[in-house]
């Protein structure tokens, strides 16, 4: 997985400017606090963090940032689904994305970050080459 990586947004809404979404994991800078985040929403069994303390190479966490502060979070799991498809003489397995938490700050702009958590996620599974992504439109803010 990357360190730091930033995904930017796309829109430029008055909220959503200040949001920055950053792709996170065990070596990030907010890892500690980022996992406290996701512990206060009830969600941190949806990480697959091993006892050293490692995510998953197969599950992706992206996180909103407004400044420093965590504003929400989004979880997806990597998934071959069984098919294979064809690309040139190479034969693949097919891969999906399945959604596995999301939280969002409440506030003013949640339905933005939401949005912005959303778009960011949809970016990253089609950039993994996800043909499929599973949970990501039954996604509600709570």
């Amino acid at each position: 997985m990357c360190v730091d990586e930033q995904i930017e947004p796309k829109n430029n809404s008055r909220c959503d400017q200040g949001v920055r979404v950053d792709l996170v994991d065990n070596w990030h800078k907010q890892w500690p606090a980022v996992l406290k985040a996701i512990e206060s929403t009830g969600q941190r069994e949806t990480l697959l963090v091993d006892a050293d303390g490692w995510l998953s190479a197969r599950q992706c966490l992206l996180v909103a940032f407004e400044q420093d502060q965590i504003v929400g979070h989004l979880v997806f799991r990597i998934q071959p689904s069984g098919a294979t498809e064809s690309a040139s003489t190479a034969v693949r397995p097919r891969v999906d994305a399945h959604l596995d938490a999301l939280g969002v700050k409440p506030g003013l702009c949640g339905a933005e970050v939401h949005k912005l958590l959303l778009d960011a996620a949809t970016r990253r599974a089609r950039a993994l080459r996800c043909k499929s992504l599973i949970g990501f439109g039954e996604s509600v803010i709570g």
